[in-house]
């Protein structure tokens, strides 16, 4: 028989999807599945549609609990968990039939298997090309996930490509003896995903990359933190590259993954600038908020570093922009990534 595999599925306030995302998981051509639905405090009818598909389907448990965000639904998930491998799916989102199967086909011999995606928009579909293959050392992704270096650098959209949570199938066992936990995003501001991939990964060996799009990630949900400006994400921020900055010496990396992660620093400011496109004060107010994110300790140092030569002629402009602190034009720019995002 195959072996059982836990899938959780953190829920907060999504009765608008949840149908889709659930209905993408029972009908898995991979049957022998375990599916938590972590309730973190819905005050929707989120619950009700929960408590539905349990009587429906005995693979199926609801645990209820106050709200901890996305984080903190994920870990009850894993605490709970009782199947030898897992994964993680976002409520708003859903995956092929047939993903799951496809995917642990691959698990042999390895502690890992990621799988691409769709980005989905209201109106189209694009689908997420790794331009990876195949059976890898799991230091070889570590490192990507930490930052891109040299050509690498050509496309700065890929920098999260390989970091998500959701699109893998983990080995249960590697978690919980590492006590692998996600963290807050209350506490790092972003990057949850990429800390708790980048721990797994420390403790793994191999991993097999599937560059098939198998993963439906949805990008117009307006309800979505992504969509709403962070106050103090600054000051979040650099509290997670202390973080990351804290395991790259304990784990004594090496002269690449320095490389990458100074580059991580510099790619930030389009996610910073891009929620300070959010922010609704004045544009006097965003501009002065933007130099004091070039300003800031870890910023200021990594732009000295970065090289330019590698970007398309716009992400050199942008961050030509970056590395000598013109925040007018840097944020005029930001405007015009923001307008074509909501499109």
């Amino acid at each position: 028989m195959n072996p059982l595999i836990s899938v959780i599925i953190p829920v907060y306030n999504v009765s608008k999807y949840l149908k889709q995302c659930l209905d993408s998981i029972v009908n898995q051509t991979y049957k022998n599945l375990e599916i938590i639905l972590v309730n973190d405090g819905s005050t929707d009818d989120s619950l009700k549609i929960c408590e539905v598909y349990e009587q429906l389907d005995s693979r199926i448990v609801v645990i209820s609990q106050a709200n901890k965000g996305l984080a903190g639904a994920r870990n009850t998930g894993i605490e709970n968990a009782k199947g030898a491998y897992l994964m993680f799916v976002d409520s708003d989102d859903w995956m092929e039939l047939y993903a799951i199967e496809t995917a642990f086909s691959k698990m042999d011999e390895v502690d890992l298997v990621c799988f691409s995606f769709y980005k989905e928009y209201p109106s189209t579909q694009v689908a997420r090309v790794f331009g990876l293959n195949g059976k890898f050392d799991a230091a070889f992704m570590q490192r990507r996930i930490t930052g891109p270096i040299k050509e690498e650098l050509s496309d700065p959209s890929h920098l999260e490509t390989l970091v998500t949570a959701w699109g893998k199938i983990y080995k249960t066992a590697i978690i919980k003896e590492n006590k692998i936990q996600a963290k807050n995003l209350s506490e790092i501001g972003a990057w949850e995903d990429g800390f708790f991939t980048w721990e797994y990964l420390n403790q793994s060996k191999s991993v097999y990359i599937l560059d098939v799009p198998m993963y439906n990630y949805r990008k117009f949900n307006s309800e979505s933190i992504t969509s709403n400006y962070k106050n103090s994400l600054l000051d979040k921020t650099n509290h997670m590259f202390d973080l990351l900055s804290e395991q790259l010496k304990k784990h004594n990396k090496g002269t690449d993954y320095l490389e990458a992660f100074n580059n991580r620093i510099c790619l930030s400011v389009i996610g910073l600038g891009l929620n300070e496109s959010f922010n609704k004060a004045s544009f006097f107010t965003q501009c002065k908020n933007m130099k004091t994110v070039l300003n800031s300790r870890y910023h200021k140092l990594a732009f000295r570093s970065l090289e330019l030569r590698y970007f398309p002629i716009h992400w050199k402009l942008f961050f030509f922009f970056s590395k000598y602190k013109l925040t007018v034009p840097l944020l005029l720019l930001l405007l015009a990534i923001k307008k074509i995002i909501k499109k």
